[in-house]
């Protein structure tokens, strides 16, 4: 909402300096202004895109599970980490929170599917441990 209102305030103010300095491009620089005060406070804002990301494969750097309402996660493809909002389902909440659980927020990894059958989300982490590890008792430091 914050965004929005400034976003509207930032275009009303770019459209009056367009009127007061040149009257005939008035029509052209209406849009244009509107768009160069959108991509300016969208980019680097740090609000989640409301697009979905890309068919591949994302390294998730944190996510954070709101139930019934969104899974916020801060994806990477290898360069700029890029926060996106995806729809909440119980399925890919019960995956994210497996696999962030198996590896301690390490090792977690998105694949977004895109196609007919294929549309989704689904997370991965490192399989559990198997098998127990021998644990030797420790020596006191003080006796």
């Amino acid at each position: 909402m914050i965004i929005a209102t400034t976003w509207l305030c930032l275009a009303f103010i770019l459209c009056a300096m367009g009127w007061f300095i040149n009257r005939r491009l008035v029509l052209l620089t209406l849009p244009i202004s509107c768009l160069v005060a959108a991509a300016a406070l969208w980019v680097p804002t740090g609000s989640p895109r409301f697009t979905t990301p890309p068919q591949g494969d994302y390294a998730v750097v944190g996510a954070k599970i709101v139930v019934d309402k969104a899974i916020y996660v801060l994806l990477d493809a290898g360069d700029v980490p890029t926060f996106y909002v995806l729809p909440y389902s119980t399925a890919a909440a019960n995956q994210l929170q497996d696999a962030l659980d198996a590896g301690n927020g390490d090792g977690v990894s998105a694949h977004i599917k895109r196609g007919r059958n294929d549309e989704g989300v689904s997370f991965d982490g490192p399989p559990p441990v198997s098998r127990n590890v021998e644990k030797r008792p420790e020596t006191p430091a003080f006796q």
